[in-house]
């Protein structure tokens, strides 16, 4: 009896002891101990992070802001410092500080050398305390973030400090296209997929990209969705806003991703994020022969770096300017704007087009960039298009000028923008997909003729596709030409040999005005006209 009584009290002391000091019965030590082997010349020397994170603005978070804002105080201390969890003692920074409303700022350290030690954000806010509780030490359990031996880059660590309504990173972060790019089950099980939709791929790609490009680490609920730790490196601040690709006045990590991946333009396959090459012009949809081509300005202003500092956005490169224009917390709007959700801001265009607001509706969402109706024309040159091409017969989707037409469409769809990523060259690919393209095979029907005919057009009236009928008695040279009111050649149907038989053909006029138009059979020395009537 006497032996049960002691080991239930030996388990109760226990059980205090793991609420006291979480799961793993560590205590915070500062991230001078990680640095005795997380140096060049430590234990862990293959990972030198302590050397990097000193660079950091982690490593001066509470340094750097303490003696110059004088809004810095007491609430700020939590996230500034190590370890700030007032429910537990585990020697983190709450413990070694008083708040005092009496001074400014408005908290006293009543420890300055256990202070010392977790002060700044330092390795084990992130990692979790490191320290064994009886002797102060590194725990040799440390291994790993916490209790496991694998990184975690779940947004939550990044999330529990860069949240709210100063810092809302976490916040815009989650309503963001990066937060869901797991969600479908194609891409974490096709390796083409995962470099740029699974945190651990893209960290590996980074690190070496000949070697890790298609490569997937984890599977299962280890899989991690595009996070803050997959763009930014924790550890160092050796790239421009800790990222871990270097960026240019050129380029920016986004392109590594949102890009087609290709190095010549195939028209037999379909293009994949091509928002990186409408940019640059190079190899975004199919060139036409004998065409100058042009970019509009948005590709030159925003990578010319006397420009964005003459905006003020010298700290702004590329897909930034738009995709991440902030706003600072104040006391009228209350909550900061950061640009984490990656959705372009109407406010970032307003910076050069000084008429944006008499020119756009900003509070319809769905117009807020049609500026001066550039993305409308787009959509009804793309619509247009794609109404041509829908209305092409099997034998005309083999045609190689069918599928340098509709490249062009599918590059203006996969680049996203309706054309605001450079709207001259994306509008004038598919003025000359229109024009290059016309439906010239011909569906041959049931029965053999016994004349040369050509039927009314069905339906007629139309808009804007309709089917002519014709039949041919002797096989031969046969030519379908389309005509305006006054006579002037604008379509050729078809224009070339057919075997005696019944034919139909289609005519798309979905870029001509309503009005009457005329249709011509030749073949032989048999012709016909008839009149038909396109209403819009």
């Amino acid at each position: 009896m006497k032996g049960k009584i002691i080991l239930l009290i030996l388990l109760i002391t226990f059980a205090a002891i793991q609420i006291t000091y979480g799961q793993s019965n560590n205590v915070y030590i500062g991230a001078a101990a990680c640095g005795t082997c997380h140096t060049a010349g430590g234990a862990a020397a293959q990972k030198p992070t302590f050397d990097s994170w000193k660079g950091t603005l982690h490593a001066v978070a509470h340094d750097s802001i303490s003696a110059q804002n004088a809004f810095y105080g007491y609430d700020c201390l939590q996230c500034h410092n190590t370890g700030w969890d007032p429910a537990l003692t585990n020697r983190g920074a709450d413990e070694f500080v008083t708040k005092d409303t009496t001074k400014k700022p408005n908290y006293v350290i009543t420890d300055q050398t256990k202070w010392n030690l977790v002060k700044n954000v330092g390795c084990e806010a992130c990692h979790g305390p490191m320290g064994d509780a009886s002797t102060g030490q590194l725990s040799s359990t440390h291994w790993g973030f916490g209790t496991t031996n694998k990184p975690s880059y779940s947004a939550a660590v990044c999330g529990s400090c860069h949240q709210g309504d100063h810092d809302p990173f976490f916040e815009e972060w989650k309503l963001s296209g990066h937060a869901k790019s797991t969600q479908s089950s194609f891409v974490v099980n096709n390796k083409a997929c995962v470099r740029c939709h699974v945190a651990q791929s893209f960290v590996l790609y980074i690190s070496n990209p000949s070697a890790y490009r298609d490569t997937l680490l984890v599977t299962g609920a280890d899989i991690t969705p595009i996070t803050c730790a997959t763009c930014h490196d924790p550890h160092s601040r050796k790239n421009d806003f800790q990222l871990r690709f270097a960026s240019t006045n050129k380029a920016v990590i986004c392109d590594e991703c949102h890009n087609a991946e290709i190095d010549s333009v195939d028209v037999n396959v379909a293009p994949h994020h091509a928002t990186s090459e409408i940019f640059s012009g190079k190899n975004f949809g199919f060139h036409y022969p004998g065409t100058t081509y042009q970019n509009s300005a948005h590709p030159t202003v925003v990578s010319d770096t006397n420009f964005l500092k003459t905006k003020g956005l010298e700290d702004k490169l590329r897909c930034m300017v738009c995709h991440m224009h902030t706003d600072p917390y104040n006391n009228i709007t209350k909550k900061a704007v950061v640009g984490h959700t990656f959705s372009p801001n109407p406010k970032a265009c307003m910076v050069c087009h000084t008429d944006y607001t008499s020119k756009v509706d900003t509070s319809n969402h769905a117009k807020q960039f049609d500026y001066r109706g550039m993305q409308t024309k787009t959509d009804s040159l793309m619509n247009a298009l794609a109404t041509k091409l829908k209305g092409a017969s099997k034998a005309d989707s083999a045609t190689l000028s069918f599928k340098q037409a509709n490249y062009n469409l599918l590059a203006a769809q996969a680049e996203g923008s309706h054309g605001i990523h450079n709207t001259k060259l994306v509008q004038q690919l598919l003025v000359d997909a229109i024009t290059n393209f016309t439906p010239t095979s011909v569906e041959a029907l049931k029965g053999v003729p016994v004349s040369y005919s050509l039927s009314q057009n069905y339906p007629n009236p139309f808009n804007p596709t309709t089917q002519i009928k014709f039949s041919i008695a002797q096989a031969g040279n046969v030519a379908i030409r389309v005509y305006d009111a006054i006579g002037n050649e604008i379509e050729t149907l078809h224009n070339g040999y057919l075997a005696a038989g019944n034919y139909s053909v289609s005519w798309n006029a979905s870029r001509y005005s309503s009005g009457v138009y005329y249709y011509k059979i030749t073949a032989g020395n048999f012709e016909m006209v008839k009149k038909m009537l396109l209403v819009k």
